[in-house]
């Protein structure tokens, strides 16, 4: 099936249709679909899943709050938490029932990158074709931090893949009398809402389709009127002028019912994990995320902007991308449903170039609509290439061969990067926490991911400390000293540097260093120590 190119009418309105004329069988999608899956499972069975290493960079705050729950403390009460707490939930029940190991919530976040990629597929397939959905899944599967973000107990890709499939459930469905599909989107974005709220950005795309849905964008375009009957003719006029008459009211019953049902499936989940006031859920995000910086002492949100130079590392996608982009502009007159990557592009473009602070995991937002303009641009410059012969061939050739070698060094470098990383399970700090852990409460450290692998949690107040809850002045180094004399943890983890800490006063006056390496210097409280056999 063709992308957004430079065609004849035949062309445009497989697009137009939304995809309905196609040359492959139900079956040739569904083997296509499951020979990507397989691929991305088994390149991920080379990331040691299983190994007690911090995969990503927010892991230790996720798998720090999951102990914090395991134990019994509530959050946004006795637990500060700026985001919803769905994917804490799960990964909580997993380690209950499932696993007690770090593979469990690991295995929580590939299921939901096999969901994303799932629906970034049928969305691709839905408006560009299969050529265009096997390239689109394979270049976010390459794309840079996809793998270590889809192998991490983080939320970016929980939160993207369910607003990305209720997408991909009203683009996939037309209008019904039931609007079974904005329902089950509804409860989609439901659960993208609940585990974090920057799934509400998509809110936007869905209304675009729905709009699209209903103002006559897939009425076939494949045949010209000169080429039509009059009565053809007269009975289509009569059917889109019928629809145009409808179009208002069917709209707003779709988004009344789309809406409904993200507000009442957003209540029951919250209601159904029972944890904490919505309001002050609402107010620890809102101050977290719009409160202007208060306190300097780490630096400010304006010192992490948006890193366009992301897009040059990632030279095999943003080229095609730019083509891609250049061929949707020129045929978005005439098939709006080329509207959809353009906008989708733009939307994740100006909220992630705007907000500050950026973090290098959030350009898994951009790579979606990026890596699908990228497979529209391959495939209309590989048509081209058959067109115009050799020269241009010989490019695509050229570009096929470097942009592979550079996607493929760049997935290894990454696996490799993981594979590399200090491993916790094998550290002698850990082994010297294990001997306190009977007779320890708490345990306090600058890396939560310790307090999960020891089975010790956090003081609830300090569990997540995140540069935004600093900037925002809900807690500085003198309450953080306060809180750590109130609760003084049993251990006490820090870095071995020259740092100063804002508890040294602390350390000096009630603990003392019982293992040092060249990594960590681990302090135990004076009156736990005696009760430790050596």
């Amino acid at each position: 099936m063709p992308a957004i190119v430079s065609s004849p009418p035949q062309q445009l309105s497989r697009l137009a249709c939304g995809g309905a004329v196609s040359c492959t069988t139900r079956t040739a999608l569904a083997i296509s679909l499951v020979a990507l899956l397989l691929a991305f499972v088994l390149i991920q069975s080379l990331v040691p899943l299983r190994t007690a290493i911090q995969i990503g960079a927010d892991e230790g705050f996720e798998l720090g709050k999951a102990t914090l729950s395991l134990k019994g403390y509530h959050f946004y009460r006795e637990v500060w938490n700026d985001q919803p707490l769905l994917h804490t939930f799960l990964i909580t029940e997993v380690l209950k029932h499932l696993s007690s190991s770090v593979l469990g919530p690991r295995l929580v976040t590939a299921a939901f990158a096999v969901l994303l990629l799932s629906s970034v597929f049928l969305i691709s397939h839905r408006i560009s074709g299969l050529l265009v959905a096997l390239l689109a899944t394979t270049l976010l599967t390459a794309s840079p931090g996809f793998l270590e973000l889809g192998s991490s107990c983080m939320v970016e890709i929980p939160v993207l893949a369910p607003a990305v499939a209720g997408l991909c459930v009203l683009l996939m469905s037309g209008p019904s009398k039931w609007h079974v599909a904005e329902i089950l989107a509804g409860a989609l974005f439901a659960v993208a809402l609940q585990i974090k709220f920057v799934g509400a950005i998509y809110l936007t795309l869905a209304s675009l389709i729905l709009w699209l849905r209903h103002c006559g964008a897939a009425t076939p375009l494949d045949r010209p009127a000169s080429s039509r009957s009059s009565r053809q003719t007269r009975a289509e006029v009569g059917g889109i002028a019928a629809m145009v008459q409808s179009f208002p009211s069917n709209l707003i019953r779709s988004l009344l019912f789309f809406g409904a049902s993200l507000a009442i499936s957003f209540v029951a989940i919250h209601l159904f994990i029972g944890e904490g006031s919505f309001w002050l859920q609402l107010k620890q995000a809102w101050l977290s995320h719009f409160a202007g910086t208060k306190s300097f002492e780490y630096g400010s949100p304006t010192d992490h902007p948006f890193e366009w130079s992301v897009f040059l590392k990632n030279w095999d996608t943003t080229i095609p991308a730019l083509l891609g982009i250049s061929f949707c502009v020129q045929h978005v007159r005439t098939t709006r449903m080329a509207l959809i990557p353009l906008a989708w592009f733009a939307l994740d473009l100006v909220v992630f170039g705007i907000h500050k602070p950026w973090w290098s995991y959030y350009y898994v937002h951009n790579a979606v609509p990026l890596c699908w303009c990228a497979a529209i641009g391959i495939e209309a410059v590989w048509r081209k290439a058959k067109l115009r012969g050799a020269p241009v061939l010989f490019l695509s050739m050229v570009y096929a061969v470097g942009g592979g070698i550079w996607m493929v060094s760049r997935v290894y470098l990454e696996i490799a990067g993981i594979r590399h990383s200090p491993q916790t399970y094998s550290s002698l700090v850990l082994t010297e926490i294990e001997r306190f852990r009977p007779f320890t409460q708490f345990i306090y450290s600058d890396e939560p991911i310790y307090s999960f692998h020891a089975g010790i949690p956090l003081p609830p107040k300090l569990g997540i400390i995140p540069l935004k809850r600093l900037w925002s002045g809900d807690t500085t180094n003198e309450k953080i000293a306060a809180d750590l004399w109130a609760t003084k943890p049993g251990v006490i983890l820090v870095a071995n540097n020259t740092d100063a800490h804002p508890f040294d006063d602390l350390l000096m006056a009630e603990y003392r260093l019982v293992y040092e390496d060249n990594q960590h210097r681990l302090y135990a409280l004076k009156t736990v120590i005696p009760q430790v056999k050596y």
